[in-house]
């Protein structure tokens, strides 16, 4: 699932199922004294051309180009129309070509994803959301909008990093992920996976400077600086370190204007993973606020993996009544919202069902109003190169009152996902 995909926004009201980050921002570029241009498709493949290029001419023997191409498409039963429509279907066909080198002590990627969005029947083609609040270079365009289409491009990764012996640089479009938990992942600073994704190959990356020192056996200080356009910049560290049986983690920064104050340690208990992570959130101007996450995973056969988290949302609501103040915050829209309800689990299990076929059913539950939303998708193997995807969701709970929700999960459209990956 591409970046733009996965930050789309349907219109009406939705929660965390389809709202992400946005990585684009479709707003029309102006420049001081100039006219309003759009880069053209064929002129953005040259420049990608030529950086790939560059890249893979100082050393050919220790440089990386690859291909991927990911076709998708979803299919949408909306009878309460909450979602952008009634009956119908949204696909996508994306592209993403990449290219890597290390010469040395210097290493160098970048990644162009080029997608097209399309609404099928009654669906409504989808609305971007606001612009992702973690980026600040123009490295993305919209070149063409239609009444059922949409064409968006962007460099999802172009970065530079210096290597010393224990200190790793890295400048520029690069994805940067901390925290241990996989659902409720709290501890992740800048942007953390919603709860439903399941493609997770490829993070949304982000304008930053980060820095990794290694301090000895297990241990490393990372930190992580980036620049806004509008208000001040983020910066946060990081320090992992062995505990006993396990890893202990400290994290201290301020983003989004935001102070932010928080621990995570990962244990082995008789062969279970036990992981937890606490937050204290205090925003400039509003009210402060704590998060924590307790999860467990463990393998219980050759082919079984069973996992669980439970997540304690300081900022969420205990009654749906107070959903709409939520839904139009500048922490939902932006996409750093996990969750609604202020008590949360999710569950699932991961079987292996042939050398090619792994099924992973998983549910989520607002423990606060009661919803419930069910998950079933698998990944088939059909080659060494083409992966297939797909599932379905079905949310459970009270239904909307018009406009006004009445649970999280209670008013998700029932729906169908296939995804095809093939690399080149």
């Amino acid at each position: 699932m591409s970046n733009v995909q996965r930050d789309i926004m349907f219109s009406g009201f939705l929660s965390s199922l389809f709202v992400k980050r946005s990585t684009l921002n479709v707003k029309r570029r102006i420049t001081p004294g100039c006219a309003y241009r759009k880069a053209p498709l064929n002129y953005l493949f040259m420049t990608s051309a030529m950086m790939a290029f560059i890249l893979l001419v100082p050393s050919v023997g220790l440089a990386w180009f690859g291909l991927e191409l990911d076709s998708s498409l979803t299919g949408t039963s909306d009878p309460y129309e909450t979602a952008g429509g009634g009956e119908g279907g949204i696909w996508e066909l994306s592209g993403r070509a990449m290219v890597s080198e290390s010469f040395d002590s210097v290493d160098a990627e970048a990644h162009w994803l080029v997608t097209t969005l399309g609404s099928l029947g009654d669906r409504s083609l989808p609305v971007l959301a606001g612009p992702n609040p973690f980026r600040s270079l123009d490295l993305e365009d919209t070149h063409h909008t239609g009444d059922n289409t949409a064409i968006f491009s962007e460099f999802d990764r172009l970065w530079i990093a210096l290597n010393g012996k224990d200190v790793h640089l890295t400048l520029g479009r690069q994805a940067v992920s901390w925290g241990e938990a996989y659902y409720y992942n709290i501890g992740d600073l800048f942007g953390a996976f919603p709860i439903t994704e399941t493609n997770r190959l490829y993070k949304t990356g982000i304008d930053a400077v980060s820095i990794d020192i290694d301090l000895g056996p297990f241990s490393t200080l990372s930190a992580a600086s980036v620049p806004s356009d509008e208000g001040e910049d983020s910066l946060a560290g990081r320090v992992l370190f062995p505990l006993g049986p396990g890893s202990l983690t400290l994290t201290a920064g301020s983003v989004l204007q935001a102070a932010l104050f928080g621990a995570g340690c990962t244990v082995d208990v008789r062969g279970t993973k036990v992981y937890s992570t606490g937050l204290f959130t205090d925003p400039d101007g509003e009210k402060e606020f704590l998060e924590f996450v307790l999860g467990a995973e463990r393998q219980t056969g050759a082919y079984t993996r069973i996992a669980g988290e439970l997540y304690f949302n300081g900022w969420g609501a205990d009654d749906g009544n107070d959903y709409p103040d939520l839904l139009f915050s500048e922490r939902y829209q932006s996409g750093r919202a996990l969750a609604l309800g202020r008590w949360n689990m999710a569950f699932e299990i991961s079987r292996q069902m042939s050398a090619l076929l792994t099924v992973t059913p998983a549910f989520f539950a607002n423990l606060s109003d009661g919803s419930v939303l069910l998950r079933l998708d698998g990944g088939y193997s059909a080659s060494d190169l083409t992966t297939v995807s797909g599932g379905l969701f079905a949310g459970f709970g009270d239904r909307p009152d018009g406009a006004v929700p009445e649970s999280e999960f209670g008013q998700m459209p029932a729906t169908i996902f296939v995804e095809v990956v093939h690399s080149l």
